[in-house]
């Protein structure tokens, strides 16, 4: 009935509209889904436990996969066991934002969901956005612009 792309593509749509609606919806309680974002992290971190012990990007790389499965484009990849760091374009798209009313800004709390789990990891983390890219870092020490 339905083909492989069709599934793969409502998926990755899911999931980006998962992550948004919660923002919108502390958005229109006038809260921060900061808590709610970090909790989802947490809750999350024990499925990467098997990345226990590897370098920055192995773990960069599952980053990665994760954020261009919610429809992102990698720009940029690259580190070592000691610092990595992943560029990635088009996550959230425009037409997502607008669908859900948020700006980028709004939407952007959606990233501090991999900061628990860099912890569990023992990394440090931090992301960053110019315009339509969104640059994520993992370090095994302290990173100066966190």
């Amino acid at each position: 009935m339905f083909n492989f792309e069709q599934i793969r593509h409502q998926a990755q749509e899911n999931a980006l509209a998962y992550l948004l609606a919660s923002v919108v919806y502390f958005k229109e309680q006038d809260r921060s889904p900061h808590q709610f974002i970090v909790a989802v992290g947490n809750i999350l971190a024990p499925g990467w436990k098997d990345l226990k012990g590897h370098g920055a990007q192995v773990v960069m790389d599952t980053l990665a996969l994760h954020v261009v499965s919610l429809g992102g484009t990698i720009v940029a990849i690259a580190g070592d066991d000691d610092l990595a760091s992943a560029t990635i374009a088009h996550v959230p798209s425009s037409d997502a934002l607008k669908f859900f009313g948020l700006t980028r800004n709004n939407a952007d709390a959606i990233w501090d969901i991999f900061k628990p789990i860099a912890i569990s990891l023992k990394l440090w983390y931090s992301w960053s956005r110019q315009q339509d890219e969104v640059t994520f870092k993992l370090s095994r020490t302290r990173l100066l612009d966190v």
